[in-house]
């Protein structure tokens, strides 16, 4: 009796197919109407390949999270902040990080439209893919140089101001302008950077 051979350059094929079809699924349902059955159907395998890769549908979502594919990894993150951010004032690191991730997320529009989900649609999956967010936030962070008054809450500075910068981001997908700002320019974002890096400053050093 012959034996089968499967490459492993196949599997890996077919394994990063199933986690761009989730990708897109997802974009498209949104968390509540994500199924199986249609994410084999985008990757075009069954529904048996699917879980015999993943193991179900909370394993394909963390390890969507975890590839670079949905959410940028801090690696890429550093890689598009400026070369000192080491070295540079904390207010200014933190307007590196939301402009670092402006970059990242204006190339993966799907990511998005996900997060448009999030906000009305909650699940088991949704938790995974926030704590993929919230990973990668704290590891960017760890950057930071120990010069943030303690009296000061940073992680409610970051999130007050990330959630703005969410909100617009999504918004940008059907927004042109919001409150006169350009939302689908480069002009109107490094005005929105500015204006953060200014709030920051009289936030962190009043």
């Amino acid at each position: 009796m012959s034996l089968k051979v499967v490459s492993i350059n196949s599997l890996s094929s077919t394994r990063d197919n199933i986690l761009k079809a989730a990708y897109k699924t997802l974009a498209c349902k949104g968390f509540i109407n994500f199924s199986p059955d249609d994410v084999a159907d985008e990757a075009g395998v069954t529904r048996k390949a699917l879980f015999r890769q993943f193991h179900g549908m909370r394993n394909l979502i963390k390890e969507l999270g975890d590839s670079g594919i949905y959410w940028p990894l801090t690696s890429e993150l550093i890689s598009l902040a400026p070369k000192k951010c080491p070295e540079i004032a904390p207010e200014d690191q933190i307007e590196a990080f939301f402009s670092s991730m402006r970059k990242a997320l204006f190339i993966r529009p799907e990511t998005l439209r996900i997060l448009g989900w999030e906000i009305m649609e909650r699940s088991a999956l949704s938790e995974e893919l926030e704590n993929i967010r919230e990973r990668t936030a704290l590891e960017f962070f760890e950057h930071l140089k120990p010069d943030v008054p303690d009296d000061i809450d940073l992680g409610a500075a970051v999130a007050l101001i990330g959630s703005g910068f969410n909100y617009l981001a999504i918004r940008s997908l059907n927004t042109r302008t919001f409150g006169g700002i350009e939302l689908q320019t480069d002009e109107g974002w490094e005005r929105i950077e500015r204006t953060m890096k200014v709030m920051l400053r009289g936030l962190l050093f009043p």
